[in-house]
């Protein structure tokens, strides 16, 4: 007797097999250099949409050159408003600052006071308007006294610095760019003409570009690997300046987390050179429904008035200016 349903397996069994063994082929058709390029503008544009709140954690030393100081980890919370960018950051330290001697570490003696002390700077709030018609950023930072034998001396005191930036300089907004290359976003404004675009057996789509990073100026070469199935999230990035024989900045990120239409790696780490490690991940992503109450305590710090003694940076012009507050 003819068995269907033994016929059925044998066809779908044939079926299968190619799709296992070859998903890129059967999900994704290939594309051009062009036409991803396009593709990770858009991506990008979405994750900007105003109205949504990112909330993640990013990981660092406390200090760049001296492990010994242990870890800050960094609450961050921003958000888009039409066309304007908030961020909020408080500072979480693994543990209170250590001494070192002074030729250790690339301390130098600028970092000791008369008595010998080690002063360890420390940021504890940070808040960013980026917008078009104001780009300013007020922190909050804190001087911590460690004598030879580690104990820490109440000399110290609280420093609030408000720097002014020209409409449209990201250097205010570093961690944040520093953030979206972590999670797989905001390679698209770096990249130039896309040479060569490969399907790997992994899935993933290798990408090759001239490109920059941080300006014009530092032109080089740019290596992804998107992820088609994860919404093309950038899972791999290396950029290696032109002339140079190692990579300068080397980006990964594993999962996805979602909101409506944005996508983000869930989490991600970011290395520059030899002077930066992190790594960050995604702890929530909300939509903004009515009055959006992170932009409103941003900008309440940035408009409150500047206690006496802090510093204001105008970095808006040809030099910049410094000033402090009476």
């Amino acid at each position: 007797m003819f068995n269907k349903n033994h016929l059925f397996k044998k066809v779908w069994i044939f079926v299968a097999i190619p799709i296992l063994l070859f998903p890129s082929m059967v999900l994704h058709a290939e594309i051009s250099g062009t036409e991803l390029l396009n593709l990770l503008r858009e991506k990008d544009q979405i994750s900007n949409t105003a109205g949504y709140i990112v909330s993640f954690v990013m990981v660092r030393n406390a200090k760049m050159f001296d492990p010994d100081q242990g870890l800050v980890f960094m609450n961050c919370q921003v958000t888009w408003t039409k066309e304007s960018f908030a961020m909020k950051i408080t500072y979480h330290y693994e543990h209170p600052p250590v001494f070192a001697p002074i030729g250790t570490r690339n301390y130098k003696a600028f970092d000791y006071d008369r008595e010998g002390n080690l002063i360890v700077w420390r940021s504890l709030e940070n808040y960013v308007v980026f917008a078009p018609d104001r780009n300013d950023k007020v922190e909050k930072i804190k001087a911590f006294f460690v004598d030879p034998n580690g104990i820490l001396v109440d000399k110290g005191g609280t420093q609030t610095i408000l720097q002014r930036f020209p409409a449209g300089n990201r250097d205010s907004i570093y961690e944040f760019d520093q953030f979206q290359l972590a999670a797989g976003r905001g390679f698209s404004r770096h990249l130039g003409n896309v040479t060569s675009v490969k399907t790997l057996t992994s899935g993933l789509m290798k990408t090759t570009s001239q490109g920059s990073f941080g300006g014009p100026s530092l032109q080089g070469t740019w290596e992804l690997a998107v992820d088609p199935n994860s919404d093309y999230l950038a899972r791999e990035a290396v950029f290696t300046i032109e002339g140079m024989d190692r990579p300068s900045q080397v980006t990964t990120s594993s999962s996805v987390v979602a909101k409506d239409e944005i996508r983000l790696a869930r989490s991600g780490t970011y290395k520059y050179s030899n002077i930066l490690e992190l790594s960050i991940e995604v702890t929530d992503i909300s939509k903004v429904v009515g009055e959006n109450k992170l932009y409103n305590e941003v900008l309440s710090h940035l408009n409150s008035p500047l206690p006496s003694g802090s510093e204001i940076m105008d970095h808006r012009g040809e030099k910049p200016v410094v000033t402090t507050v009476e």
